[in-house]
């Protein structure tokens, strides 16, 4: 939907009676029966004057008619009139009680650990806001999402975390609703929970969902039967069996700032679902054994900074050619005035260089005096043509 938020103005339809303490309904969590009546009697929606822009409402005081229907794949969809002034709105869901109930617990959590907790975080480029921000090592974007993710590439739950990664924050999926779905990993509790008990720290979240234990196993004979290579009597390579864990909503929002739980996208797990979280030991072998570092930096900052030259970005050099850069730069010079009085001879450099008209050849050098050739400095028994006829 381009825009959710609706003032329904007839009381005898049922959508009328999901409307918040200020007159607003979120036509995302309409049901089939409810949405199609309210489709079915706003055909002429002009005339009609059932449905109207809740956020142009507030905005700017101005009563805007929406239109409702369906696209042939049967996605809802509302929108404004054809040659309005004002466009299509973004998505922005209507927060619920139960929406604010869990941010305020994501909070006090946030809060007691010490990560700072920010509601309604904007990030730097505000092309992505985390209902609940925790700072760690790593920071994390808690998100509760009570509806659907949108089908749009712009509000997508793949496109949305990828904004999130790119200013370098974890975005952590919670849903307390099966329809809540998405190629992301998503954290899953039982939802129709009363307000009381979700705001309440003694009660636990236990997950009915998106948490998996990695076990790392040798494929044998035994294991034949789902080798993922097809080799029904084992490939004897290793892989990756995920097996349902126990826990709950509070340990994996103290963890996952200091890296005790992890999110594993695109997951090669018998098992398992391709995207769910885990523990940080389970993430470590998963890594080490069959992802390999390519998965490492996936949920990690995914934006690093590197040092600019006039050709681009500069990507580094070999180990050997990082020692020899390493031994050129000049050391240190210590600003003390104790220090200041030990510097009054040069030092040398990090790397001895020939003396000039003195042999270089041998170990210990030569030492005599000597004229410069193609291959160094060499004194007349060195030279290079008495070298090769001697050697020959």
């Amino acid at each position: 939907m381009l825009n959710n938020q609706i003032i329904v103005t007839d009381a005898s339809l049922h959508a009328y009676a999901r409307k918040n303490d200020r007159g607003i309904v979120d036509a995302a969590e309409l049901t089939n029966a409810e949405w199609e009546q309210l489709r079915g009697r706003n055909v002429n929606s002009p005339k009609a004057q059932l449905v109207q822009c809740a956020k142009c409402w507030e905005l700017y005081r101005e009563v805007q008619w929406l239109k409702t229907y369906n696209t042939s794949r049967g996605t809802r969809v509302i929108s404004h009139q054809p040659g309005e002034s004002r466009p299509d709105h973004d998505y922005e869901p209507v927060e619920t009680a139960e929406h604010r109930a869990y941010n305020s617990r994501a909070f006090k959590i946030g809060e007691v650990e010490g990560y700072k907790p920010r509601r309604e975080a904007w990030a730097p480029n505000m092309k992505t806001r985390a209902d609940v921000l925790l700072t760690g090592t790593l920071t994390i974007a808690y998100e509760h999402q009570h509806s659907p993710f949108s089908a749009t590439g712009r509000y997508s739950a793949p496109e949305r975390t990828r904004l999130a990664l790119a200013v370098g924050r974890t975005p952590m999926w919670h849903a307390t609703h099966d329809k809540v779905r998405g190629l992301v990993p998503i954290l899953r509790t039982d939802g129709g929970l009363p307000l009381r008990v979700i705001e309440n720290p003694n009660y636990r979240h236990e997950f009915r969902g998106g948490i998996y234990r990695i076990d790392i196993y040798t494929c044998t004979v035994r294991e034949g039967h789902e080798c993922p290579n097809g080799k029904f009597a084992g490939c004897g390579k290793s892989h990756a069996r995920g097996t349902v864990t126990a826990g709950q909503l509070d340990d994996v929002l103290r963890g996952a700032p200091v890296g005790t739980y992890m999110p594993v996208v695109d997951a090669k797990v018998i098992r398992a679902p391709r995207f769910f979280w885990t523990d940080r030991k389970s993430y470590d072998q998963y890594v080490a054994y069959i992802a390999g570092p390519a998965a490492q930096p996936l949920f990690v900052d995914a934006s690093p900074e590197r040092t600019k030259t006039s050709n681009g970005a500069r990507l580094g050099h070999s180990r050997a050619k990082e020692a020899e850069l390493e031994a050129m730069r000049p050391p240190a010079v210590p600003l003390d005035e104790t220090a200041a009085e030990a510097l009054d001879e040069l030092i040398a450099p990090a790397i001895p260089r020939p003396v000039p008209g003195i042999c270089e050849t041998g170990r210990p050098k030569c030492g005599q005096p000597a004229r410069l050739y193609a291959a160094g400095w060499r004194c007349d028994a060195h030279r290079p043509t008495s070298y090769w006829l001697t050697a020959s």
